[in-house]
């Protein structure tokens, strides 16, 4: 009888007290659909807003990943806009995202970004930089933001 009031005060415990997600919803997506680029098209959005709320100044890492196809000859660069901010390339972190190769290829990189406290979010964007008639192909790509935690 005792076996069996230990067990149910120990799955009561793990029912209470679940761990906690890594990475809050707001703070995580990915986008299941396809889009094109071409040099006209500037910077476009490479997934929607992520959002976070730090309760101090702090670092933001935030990581991108996608499937890209891009025209030889053509490079995709990658810029972030923060609190929807301008569009800046080259001062969070790596800006040249893709080159040409034969086949679509899994892309990632991180940008390390300083914030306030409270609501802040953040957008990855993309452009292609190439020839007129280059173009770059993104499909299934994911992002994520994440502060300080404790």
């Amino acid at each position: 009888m005792a076996a069996v009031g230990g067990t149910t005060a120990i799955a009561a415990t793990f029912l209470i007290a679940r761990p906690a997600g890594a990475i809050p919803v707001a703070q995580a997506g990915c986008e299941f659909s396809s889009f094109t680029l071409s040099p006209a098209s500037g910077f476009l959005p490479l997934t929607n807003l992520r959002r976070v709320s730090p309760t101090s100044e702090t670092f933001l890492k935030a990581e991108v990943t996608a499937d890209v196809g891009v025209s030889a000859g053509a490079e995709v660069r990658l810029g972030w806009s923060v609190n929807s901010g301008r569009v800046t390339e080259s001062f969070f972190g790596p800006a040249n995202f893709a080159n040409h190769q034969e086949f679509f290829e899994t892309r990632s990189t991180f940008a390390i970004m300083s914030v306030g406290a409270g609501n802040q979010t953040v957008q990855p964007f993309v452009r292609v930089v190439g020839p007129s008639s280059a173009r770059a192909t993104f499909v299934n790509r994911c992002s994520t933001v994440e502060g300080s935690t404790s």
